[in-house]
């Protein structure tokens, strides 16, 4: 009987033993404490914070520096006009077409025939020869020898052309007269073929052309005259 009591003593102490063992164990796991976060992982997200809000104010001054360039640059640039469209200009007037111009009387002959050295006045109105010398649009005076006959205006001439020819419309007698006037004393050669341009003084104006048919002997000449009503 000792020996079995002492042998379950024994069973008994080592059981106690091992289940003693076994809750220390056990109260070690549990009482183990928390692993503890990172350091490094938490100082990461603080400086990536930090970029984004330096990123963001440096965004807003370049945008505020951008702004007082460009409020300088527009106070030290004048200010350029607008520029204003011009109204049309209205062509220039163009002097009448040759249908415009009324025929007065054409192709109307003057036989002129005087002594030697003689003077006579012709009026393209109508036209007539040796008028009065007031109202005469042009005067003729003869020539003696190898001198040619000599025509100039009259005192009833508002102008007048050499720049003319048997084919000068009434157009062109008109510019011709504008922008190659004959002068006041300046006297035309009369030979054959040429021609003359008038203007008269009347109301209303004539335009005159005159051609030399023929220059005959002391100083007889044969005209043609031509002539158109101003419009």
């Amino acid at each position: 009987m000792n020996r079995e009591t002492a042998s379950r003593e024994v069973t008994n102490r080592e059981a106690a033993a091992r289940e003693a063992a076994n809750q220390e164990t056990a109260g070690a796991v549990v009482k183990e404490p928390k692993a503890k976060p990172s350091r490094p992982r938490r100082a990461g997200v603080v400086l990536a914070v930090l970029f984004s809000l330096l990123a963001l104010l440096l965004s807003a001054a370049a945008g505020l520096f951008s702004w007082r360039t460009f409020e300088a640059v527009g106070a030290v640039v004048p200010q350029l006009p607008v520029p204003v469209a011009s109204p049309p200009q209205s062509p220039a007037p163009r002097p009448p077409q040759p249908e415009q111009y009324r025929v007065a009387y054409a192709k109307e002959p003057l036989r002129l025939q005087l002594t030697c050295s003689a003077v006579v006045h012709l009026d393209l109105d109508e036209p007539r020869a040796d008028v009065a010398e007031h109202v005469a649009d042009l005067r003729y005076e003869s020539a003696c020898g190898s001198r040619a006959p000599q025509l100039s205006l009259g005192a009833g001439a508002a102008g007048g052309s050499r720049q003319a020819s048997a084919d000068t419309d009434a157009a062109g007698c008109d510019r011709a007269v504008r922008t190659s006037p004959l002068g006041r004393g300046l006297q035309v050669e009369v030979r054959e073929g040429t021609a003359i341009c008038v203007l008269t003084a009347a109301a209303p104006a004539e335009l005159v052309l005159v051609e030399i048919i023929d220059v005959g002997g002391s100083g007889t000449a044969g005209l043609r005259a031509t002539s158109w009503q101003v419009p």
